[in-house]
């Protein structure tokens, strides 16, 4: 069983064993290498990167969110934004074609000052392209 170690992302891999020091059943000592052939490794969790093109919004205003990931993944929707704190409403969210970049306007709630406003992303159900949950 071969572990890969922890936060690692490496592409060109192969496990390698030295035959000199084998010997068959007959005695007869083993020559050269074998190798495997190549293998990825990914185990980096998907992290995102939240950011307001305008982070001071008054009545009637609305800004563009953008969120990036750190690689490309799937399973993310509108219902992994988290609103609660956000005084405001997310429009639909658009992809670019990696599916590290989402994008969305937000609507800040008429009538409401807040200086402690949050957006947030449940990462829970995203995953990488190798499974790695965020």
């Amino acid at each position: 069983t071969f572990t890969p170690t922890a936060d690692t992302n490496v592409r060109a891999n192969t496990i390698r064993v030295n035959l000199a020091g084998v010997r068959d059943d007959a005695g007869n000592a083993g020559t050269g290498n074998a190798s495997s052939t190549n293998y990825s490794v990914d185990t980096v969790r998907p992290t995102a990167t939240i950011t307001l093109a305008d982070s001071v919004l008054t009545r009637g205003q609305t800004t563009t969110v953008s969120i990036r990931f750190n690689e490309p993944v799937t399973g993310f929707d509108a219902s992994d934004i988290v609103l609660t704190d956000a005084n405001g409403t997310l429009g639909p969210l658009t992809p670019n074609a990696e599916r590290t970049l989402w994008t969305a306007t937000f609507t800040p709630t008429d009538k409401v000052g807040d200086a402690t406003n949050t957006i947030s992303v449940n990462l829970a159900g995203v995953a990488d392209a190798a499974g790695n949950a965020g």
